[in-house]
């Protein structure tokens, strides 16, 4: 009887993990890369990898750069390249397009996780999340910063946080979005 109940409470919990997860994953960003067909108001049509026609709905908010630097939807013209970054909790949305007119490749993202030592200005002084050697981040003009997943300046960061920086361009020292944890264990998408 014991061995059952043992049984009927170990499936449970492995359902419950396995559900948390697909959550978790779900609730992560994603983004792909095609061409623009049209782009008018918040509507966006554009073709995937595989060639075929999809539409999103762009957030009022959305971030849109070309060939790397800011610009608006207005900008964006049939044809070019770009890579939509879709809102986590609304399917179909897109929160960012990445487009290229000139340049041939998208900006390099870099990311990293690590912990806070010490931010001063401009520079963030972190380690890597093992407490590895220390390197320091200028921060971007625009950088975003939330920790708990909540808006919060550069400032509120205190040092022994746990944090990830994402670095997007040519310079990897240059830090576009932090993303820091306090209270809860996990970090939340953007």
């Amino acid at each position: 009887m014991s061995f059952r109940m043992f049984s009927v409470a170990t499936v449970a919990l492995s359902l419950l993990v396995g559900a948390s997860a697909l959550a978790a994953k779900d609730a992560e960003p994603s983004s792909h890369e095609g061409k623009i067909v049209s782009i008018i108001g918040d509507k966006l049509v554009m073709t995937g990898k595989d060639g075929q026609e999809h539409s999103h709905t762009v957030t009022a908010d959305a971030k849109v750069c070309c060939d790397g630097k800011d610009c608006k939807s207005a900008d964006l013209k049939p044809g070019m390249k770009i890579r939509v970054t879709l809102a986590s909790d609304k399917p179909n949305t897109v929160n960012r397009i990445q487009a290229l007119d000139k340049n041939l490749e998208f900006p390099v993202s870099n990311r990293h996780e690590g912990k806070v030592v010490s931010v001063i200005g401009n520079k963030l002084v972190m380690t890597g999340v093992e407490g590895s050697a220390e390197h320091t981040c200028t921060l971007a003009v625009d950088c975003k910063v939330t920790c708990d997943g909540k808006v919060c300046k550069a400032s509120d960061l205190k040092p022994g946080m746990r944090i990830r920086v994402t670095s997007e361009g040519t310079d990897p020292h240059a830090a576009t979005r932090i993303e820091a944890i306090d209270k809860n264990l996990n970090f939340a998408s953007l």
